[in-house]
């Protein structure tokens, strides 16, 4: 059985990926552009990276609320189907095998770059889902009705699972910084 969420569960979500930013954001520049080795993301890359997948999330859920007729549910139980659960417990940590990124989600060039800018984007895009969460809640949205294409992987998804898509990927993304820093000392 799938777990099952509320409004409020899925804004836990994002909340704990704000606090995890936060003390990103307390790291010096020399911690947040440790580079393990030339074939890993210093912890600043993987921020540069979670906030442009982010933004495109962030494109395909307001896509698919502005294209609906707007489903309401007054017993919110949001969970997501079959393929999108298999596909979540890969991406969580932690994790035995990597994905290939897609170019338009590399990282930007940077060399010796302040990475404060992005971090304080990532939480800035996570405080937008937990408003989309509490303007759906404020509608009474049914989050498993509304659906919208997802043209990474070319299948329509309903809100819930683009919505734990983002939380599951950001989740593997900071345990992955988690121990790149940890190399960093």
């Amino acid at each position: 059985m799938s777990k099952r969420y509320t409004y409020s569960g899925l804004t836990g979500l994002f909340e704990e990926s704000i606090k995890k930013a936060e003390e990103l954001a307390k790291l010096s520049p020399e911690k947040l552009s440790y580079k393990p080795s030339d074939k890993v993301w210093c912890t600043g890359e993987i921020v540069q990276h979670l906030v442009r997948f982010n933004e495109l999330y962030l494109r395909f859920i307001d896509k698919a609320i502005s294209k609906s007729d707007n489903p309401t549910t007054d017993q919110p139980d949001f969970y997501p189907g079959f393929l999108i659960r298999m596909f979540i417990s890969f991406l969580n940590p932690p994790y035995k095998m990597k994905i290939k990124t897609l170019n338009r989600m590399e990282p930007l060039l940077t060399e010796a770059k302040d990475y404060q800018t992005d971090i304080e984007e990532l939480i800035r895009q996570n405080k937008e889902i937990i408003s989309r969460i509490n303007e759906a809640e404020t509608s009474h949205l049914d989050l498993k009705k509304i659906k919208g294409k997802n043209s990474v992987f070319k299948i329509r998804m309903s809100l819930t699972e683009f919505i734990l898509i983002w939380h599951s990927h950001q989740k593997r993304h900071f345990w992955q910084a988690e121990k790149t820093l940890e190399l960093a000392g």
